[in-house]
């Protein structure tokens, strides 16, 4: 019996070991970390590499077979034969094994024939900000990117793919879908720590399978997966220092004093200051009644601290396989701390939980289950700063630029006594103690979501076959709890008389602050989503044929409140043959539409198609010697329809007639009582979504092993039935007209992607560098016919406005009497004077001209090298945006309105004629100088500008040293940072602004944007 067992045991033991295989995957010079290893069969038995490139795995079929993969490599079948295997990948030189992320599914570059751009999670966490498409621009070609705020919680920058096809305010936004998902939230609120990739579908092949919703392009977020494998534990912290990229340069209380009584002066009025005030303010033997006040450094912090931890737990066998992370993100804000006794926390700031967790169970040999649940809780807080009766603005940054309310020499921040100074000429009470006394304003946001998809292989039907189900649901909400308070003791000192005066509230003096207020409000962003698909799937390779096809039915439901359901129905097809990998065609579409439209009219259909040549397949080429170093030549090209249904004019449901509450009121009755009318809104009108015809084509090239890669694209857009309000129609008609889809946007561009990777020894470096261009025309729209051609909107790019055209300054009288000038206000020397296109002696509104760049740039640049060597790596990223002009809101310059900065000190005076920086100096409003009631090209300027917009250095521990902790088995510290310098390539601004900041007076106290320092460590167990 003894002989029996030990016969037994050895058997089990021996086949045991027979079924284990281990081993180091090498690559082109070294080993490969992070390699995919798995049972031919099986692949859901799997391992993955690490960091010495080893692996060790247990068979369980019984095909004797591993396969291995790897980005950039080709995947290799070894026959499993023992342990201590090395195996050697070979360098995809035509990317026959890289797979891109395409609408509801994967293709392999080397056959795709659509538009598609990408980006790795490991890249985007390269990037310090706390939001993700903060990163995007200069990394991926045809995406520009622009980040008007800095503001915690909200300096996430808008998206717009291959520029700007719409004239649609609020329109152009891309879909956004997670995961195979529509995802409705704020792409800033997803952890970069959870991405695995970032594809963005930029043509008609890639997009039009979104039908009524993929006209502005599609950006498809991959979140990160378990790995069969032992667990492995991923801990990342990382703290950064942010420091505003660009603040006014006030000038001191002597200066504004003087500049103050230039202008009036140039007024011919009597000047504010005497020589005794400018003195005091220039000696400062005078704080309290002359005061001197640096409100940026009083204020403001010279920077402040975004904080990021992120846990992450990757693992799994065969049958089960998880991703489970959670993150914390603490942006401060740049206002210091004047805390009470009452410890409010009354500045900006924002902090942010994010957590998913990614399960994927094979339940049979066919059938898998995946369920992914995510989320995130949100807090956003700024200071409630309402100043004294609910006067003032609620803007930090506004009163900052604000001459009337926040001069230099406004008040002392403190009296002698300590209590809060003030000054009876201003509205508003003491900033200081507002932001001590005033409270805050609160916004907190939950968002959870959750998809279940069920997959069945049906190959027991034909080989190939599969059928995928998926049920996601979406919640979100948001509400707002504010702790506010307007009246709080401060005093006027007459430094003099050493009297107190009480700020007078009301006709009540108040000797102490009143208690707070606290506010609850339901916020309009809450909803529901449900969302359903079905898909049926076919993906099978005849000898040298391969066919695939896509059927799928989506639907889902959005309840926002109380408000109407908004549903979406709709079918998706895609079908696809290639031959030898060789000549390529795809055919893709969608039928679908949506409850914004009236009955009869809310479906529509969107196909289109593609095709492809790999000419590097043919015979010619590859017996070709001049060619052996050109290992992937591939033309593409595509042309279909697609839709938007976005759209902000008149609200979702744009073909209803509309009724809303008058402003006036009437009284009926024998005991008066007052009653507000229904009045009648827009007629309603048989409106559609937009639609646009695509045209794109391109060429993919990979050369020399693959060390280089080339890919380029032209693209042709033309959008139609855009939504317009009516603007033709004189106002005499009283009738309010609804918006029609009348309006045309043709776009054009172009866009080149090179890459370059190579080693010098042990040391690698690469280059990428890409270029985006895309150039918009309004073909069509609804404007009153111009009294001169040259004011028309139609014919110039979308976000053109109007303005006059400098010409110098005027010199003296007699230059003012032989030049044209408006007759609304009186000129005088040094005053801007401006082309009179009309030839008609004045200048008037038939003076102005369409300006030539709008907002928007057209040409987005970007560069990024890198380099490591052993344990150590260093990248840089340089990004450009060309040809777009900027102009200041009306704070941000006019004397008056806006302090009084360094570009002041250079206006017009007569001794200062031949090259002023800024026109004669007024306090008179609505001069010629002007920028608000004239507006022209002195103000509207160029913005173009270069900015070193990323930068890392990492070191990663050794492997020797970490074994001797037996627990970590990776070790990474890193510094880097975001916006870090930025140059400007037409000259700087008037406004002390940054260039991505918003045009006119949207910019009106707008959070400065941030530059980011950062430093941190991640650890792996």
């Amino acid at each position: 019996m003894k002989k029996i067992l030990t016969i037994l045991l050895v058997f089990f033991s021996l086949s045991s070991y027979a079924q284990q295989v281990s081993g180091i995957v090498m690559g082109d010079k070294e080993p490969l970390e992070g390699a995919s290893v798995y049972e031919k069969d099986l692949p859901q038995n799997g391992s993955t590499t690490d960091k010495a490139g080893r692996f060790v795995l247990t068979l369980k079929g019984k095909s004797g077979v591993i396969i291995i993969s790897s980005v950039s490599y080709l995947t290799r079948e070894v026959k499993a034969n023992g342990t201590n295997l090395t195996i050697k990948l070979t360098i995809d030189s035509k990317g026959t094994d890289e797979v891109i992320v395409v609408g509801y599914g994967k293709q392999r570059r080397i056959t795709n024939t659509g538009a598609v751009s990408s980006i790795s999670g490991a890249d985007l966490r390269q990037t310090p900000t706390a939001s993700v498409q903060n990163a995007l621009m200069g990394r991926v070609p045809g995406v520009t990117t622009q980040q008007t705020s800095g503001k915690p919680g909200a300096d996430g920058a808008s998206i717009r793919i291959r520029g700007v096809n719409t004239y649609v305010s609020g329109g152009g936004n891309p879909l956004y879908i997670v995961d195979d998902v529509e995802f409705p939230g704020l792409l800033s609120e997803i952890d970069p720590d959870q991405i695995e990739s970032i594809s963005v579908l930029k043509d008609a092949a890639t997009t039009s399978i979104y039908g009524v919703k993929g006209a502005n392009g599609v950006i498809l977020i991959t979140t990160r997966r378990g790995k069969s494998g032992k667990p492995t534990i991923t801990i990342r912290n990382e703290t950064g220092a942010q420091v505003a990229s660009k603040l006014p340069k006030y000038v001191n209380s002597y200066e504004a004093a003087r500049l103050t009584n230039l202008a009036l002066t140039n007024d011919g009025m009597t000047p504010r200051f005497t020589d005794t005030d400018l003195q005091l303010f220039k000696d400062g033997t005078d704080p309290y009644n002359h005061p001197n006040v640096d409100w940026l450094k009083t204020i403001l912090r010279p920077y402040t601290l975004q904080n990021r931890t992120n846990l992450n737990i990757q693992g799994g066998n065969d049958k089960v396989k998880y991703f489970i992370a959670g993150g914390y993100l603490w942006q401060n804000g740049t206002v210091r701390s004047f805390k009470s006794s009452e410890n409010l926390n009354n500045n900006f700031y924002y902090k942010r939980y994010n957590f998913r967790t990614n399960l994927d169970a094979q339940l049979t040999k066919t059938l898998s289950l995946n369920v992914d649940l995510s989320g995130n809780l949100s807090e956003q807080n700024q200071p409630h700063s309402e100043g004294k009766n609910g006067t003032g603005t609620n803007n930090i940054f506004l009163e900052l630029r604000d001459y009337k309310t926040l001069p230099p020499f406004a008040y002392p921040v403190y009296n002698p006594d300590g209590s809060y100074g003030y000054s009876p000429q201003l509205v508003t009470n003491n900033i200081v103690g507002r932001l001590t006394w005033g409270g805050y304003e609160r916004t907190n946001t939950n968002d959870m979501l959750v998809n279940v998809k069920l997959t069945q292989k049906l190959d027991f039907v034909t080989k190939g076959l599969s059928i995928k189900g998926i049920v996601g649901y979406n919640t979100r909400y948001s509400y707002g709890r504010n702790l506010t308070r307007a009246v709080f003791p401060s005093y006027y000192y007459n430094a003099d008389k050493e009297t107190y005066t009480p700020v007078n509230i009301g006709g009540a003096n108040i000797s102490r602050p009143e208690k707070l207020n606290m506010t609850y409000i339901p916020t309009n962003v809450s909803y529901r989503r449900l969302n359903t698909q079905i898909a049926l799937a076919y993906d099978r390779d005849f000898g040298k044929h391969h066919v695939y096809g896509l059927g799928l039915l989506n639907q889902y439901q959005n309840i926002a409140g109380a408000n109407v359901p908004l549903t979406f129905r709709g079918i998706t097809f895609r079908a696809g043959y290639d031959f030898k990998k060789k000549y390529l065609v795809e055919l893709n579409g969608a039928y679908n539409g949506s409850s914004k439209f009236a009955k009869g009219s809310q479906y529509g259909f969107f196909p289109a198609a593609s095709v492809g040549w790999n000419v590097s397949e043919e015979n010619f080429f590859k017996n070709s010697s001049a060619l052996h170093f050109i290992n992937l030549l591939k033309l593409r090209g595509s042309y279909g329809l697609m839709g938007s249904d976005e759209f902000t004019v008149s609200g979702n449901y744009v073909y209803q007639q509309n009724y809303n509450r008058g402003t006036a009121t009437y009284t009926f009755g024998e005991s008066p009582t007052s009653y507000t009318p229904l009045v009648e809104g827009a007629i309603g009108t048989d409106v559609t979504w937009e639609k646009e015809r695509s045209g794109n084509i391109g060429l993919d090239m990979n050369m020399f092993n693959g060390k280089l890669t080339f890919t380029a694209d032209y693209f042709y857009r033309y959008r139609y039935d855009i939504l317009t309000t009516r603007q033709d129609i004189p106002s005499m008609l009283g009738v309010n007209l609804n918006a029609v889809n009348i309006g045309i946007v043709e776009n054009r561009g172009y866009e080149i992607d090179i890459r370059y990777r190579n080693s010098i020894g042990k040391v690698n470096y690469y280059i990428n560098a890409n270029a985006s261009f895309a150039k918009n025309k309004v073909l069509q729209r609804s404007e009153a016919q111009p009294a001169y051609p040259w004011l028309a909107l139609t014919g110039n790019p979308v976000g053109s406005i109007v303005g006059y055209t400098f010409t110098g300054y005027y010199n003296d009288s007699i230059d003012i009497a032989k030049s044209a000038k408006p007759s609304t206000t009186k000129v005088q020397p040094g005053d801007l004077k401006y082309a009179d296109l009309n030839g008609d002696g004045n200048i008037d509104q038939n003076d102005q001209r369409v300006m030539r760049y709008p907002n928007m740039p057209n040409t987005i640049l970007g560069t990024t090298l890198g380099v490591s060597w052993k344990n150590i790596s260093f990248s840089a990223t340089f990004q450009g945006a060309l040809n777009f002009s900027l102009q200041g809101g009306s704070a941000e310059v006019n004397p008056f309105q806006n302090n009084f900065r360094q570009i002041h000190l250079n206006s017009w005076t007569p001794e200062n004629h031949a090259d002023p920086s800024f026109p004669r100096l007024t306090s008179i409003e609505g001069t010629v100088n002007n920028a608000l009631s004239f507006n022209s090209d002195y103000w509207y300027t160029r913005a173009d500008y270069v900015r070193l917009k990323t930068l890392e250095l990492s070191y990663s521990i050794g492997q020797s040293l970490l074994k001797k902790t037996k627990v970590i088995t990776g070790a990474r510290i890193y510094v880097n940072g975001y916006n870090l310098a930025t140059w400007m390539l037409k000259g700087d601004l008037k406004y002390d602004i940054d260039p991505e900041s918003n045009s006119g007076t949207l910019n009106d106290g707008t959070y400065p944007q941030q530059k980011v320092y950062n430093a941190g460590i991640q650890l792996s167990f």
